[in-house]
């Protein structure tokens, strides 16, 4: 064993325990450090992340509810629901018989789905009565949705428009899946 002074003895000591202490700081302290360095700076983008996937879930959840209270609509309205008889009563009932011409189409887009279009053309009609016969088409008997409207000045006389008005009534046509 090497014989040592005191003072060479303190001055090893001295000398050891700053080795440790800089290896303490730089092998455990410095890089906590830094750590908490990133993590301040990446917390707040992560948890505006997080709000936003929170924000996109519940929109996912509220379209989801939607999407089965349609399909619950959808199985329980009237099987012998005809929508173009439907719709030729509305105009009958709002005295539009004179005015509107109708074109019926279906389409089958999936097997367990399908829809019947009724395109109606009305002519020289006010707005008050587009707007009362648009209200009567919404019906809780079954599910009836306007696909598009559109609306121009009648050329003759200002007062009055023409119309072209797509009306949908889509059904379950097998078992529903979901």
């Amino acid at each position: 064993m090497i014989q040592m002074n005191p003072r060479e003895r303190k001055l090893a000591i001295g000398l050891a325990v700053g080795v440790g202490v800089w290896v303490a700081w730089t092998f455990a302290v410095k890089p906590m450090q830094e750590r908490i360095q990133t993590l301040e700076r990446i917390l707040p983008e992560k948890q505006t992340q997080v709000q936003a996937l929170q924000e996109t879930g519940r929109e996912y959840i509220a379209l989801d509810n939607k999407f089965k209270d349609l399909r619950t609509r959808l199985s329980s309205q009237d099987p012998a629901f005809q929508l173009p008889t439907f719709l030729e009563t509305m105009i009958d009932r709002h005295k539009l018989a004179g005015h509107a011409t109708t074109t019926v189409g279906a389409v089958q887009p999936q097997p367990d789905y399908s829809e019947s279009v009724v395109t109606i053309e009305m002519q020289d009609v006010t707005l008050k009565q587009l707007l009362d016969f648009l209200a009567a088409v919404q019906t809780p008997k079954a599910v009836v949705q306007i696909g598009s409207l559109y609306i121009r000045k009648d050329p003759t006389n200002d007062a009055l428009l023409d119309s072209t008005i797509a009306i949908h009534n889509p059904r379950l046509t097998g078992p529903s899946t979901q």
